[in-house]
């Protein structure tokens, strides 16, 4: 188990600036060395945590005869430990096939997670990486790479040209979570203190699971434009947190913003590579103490524990 101490002290250098993620507000720079120091110690504490809680579950994320393959009673059992709310679900790429999580969060806004099925349907609409502007390649970089902001409202901004605003841009959005077998999620057309309209989305962790296994399993969009998005989602060079800093190869794209009671929500959709086994994961984590910081380190502990725990519990893919 590795929480990857270097990378959450570099975050906690830079990223409460608003410089990787979401619609998240910019504050000026201050000397941050105290708050490098307590972050070192809580990670320190958290390792320890998690060391103690992987001896106590190993094996468990094999789940029992009864069809509980990916032991959703230790993952509920290990997000009770953490400071805060939090939630997982874990599924194999593919069509719709079982998903097992845990935790009370379930549900809330989308954040900048919501920028990957923004790209997706700019990729439709042009027929594909072959067709889109150098521009919009670039933006499509910039909003999944390094969560540009920008960069996804001049995304966004071409499908409200292109579907006759507001409202025909989040409907264009929201056909491809249809598309993925998502029949329930509204991509929101109101946004909240200045964010975004689309980073509002309510999205349950349920169902952006079944976006992201979908897409991972080449059940939606062609073959070129999957490959792109994924591709782009590979090569995250913003902060290395929670899927990002698990230990393994992932895939992934992170989201985050304060509610409206000021407490941060993290929370992330991806792929992790174990061992020969995919494993799609969606994320979330709102700490007791609001911060961006802890909320990360959350994130963090999650992602390590189910790429310890939970590979042998999600199988291989699923059909479309």
């Amino acid at each position: 188990m590795r929480l990857a101490v270097a990378a959450l002290v570099a975050i906690s250098a830079t990223a409460v600036v608003g410089c990787g993620g979401s619609d998240d507000d910019t504050e000026p720079a201050r000397d941050r060395s105290a708050e490098i120091s307590r972050l070192e110690k809580k990670v320190e504490k958290l390792q320890d945590e998690a060391r103690q809680e992987q001896a106590g579950t190993a094996g468990s994320g094999s789940g029992s005869s009864s069809g509980d393959r990916a032991g959703s009673p230790a993952i509920g059992k290990m997000l009770k430990r953490l400071p805060g709310t939090a939630g997982l679900v874990v599924a194999a790429p593919g069509g719709d096939g079982p998903r097992v999580g845990g935790g009370d969060f379930k549900t809330g806004p989308a954040w900048s997670t919501i920028k990957v099925p923004i790209a997706e349907r700019v990729l439709a609409d042009a027929g594909g990486p072959g067709a889109i502007s150098s521009a919009q390649r670039d933006q499509i970089r910039q909003a999944i790479t390094v969560s540009d902001n920008d960069a996804a409202a001049a995304l966004f901004a071409d499908l409200e040209a292109a579907h006759g605003g507001l409202n025909g841009a989040s409907r264009a959005v929201q056909q491809m979570l249809r598309q993925a077998g998502d029949s329930e999620t509204v991509v929101s057309t109101e946004g909240r203190d200045g964010f975004s309209t689309y980073g509002q989305t309510d999205w349950s962790l349920a169902e952006q699971n079944r976006y992201m296994a979908a897409l991972a399993g080449g059940c939606v969009s062609d073959p070129a434009s999957r490959k792109l998005l994924l591709d782009d989602m590979a090569a995250v060079t913003a902060e290395p947190w929670g899927l990002g800093a698990a230990g393994v190869p992932a895939r992934w794209k992170g989201g985050w913003g304060p509610g409206t009671d000021g407490r941060y929500l993290v929370r992330q959709m991806g792929v992790l590579e174990l061992d020969g086994t995919e494993m799609v994961v969606t994320l979330a984590a709102i700490p007791d103490d609001g911060s961006f910081e802890s909320a990360q380190a959350m994130a963090t502990r999650i992602a390590s524990w189910a790429a310890a725990n939970l590979a042998d519990g999600v199988g291989g893919s699923t059909a479309c």
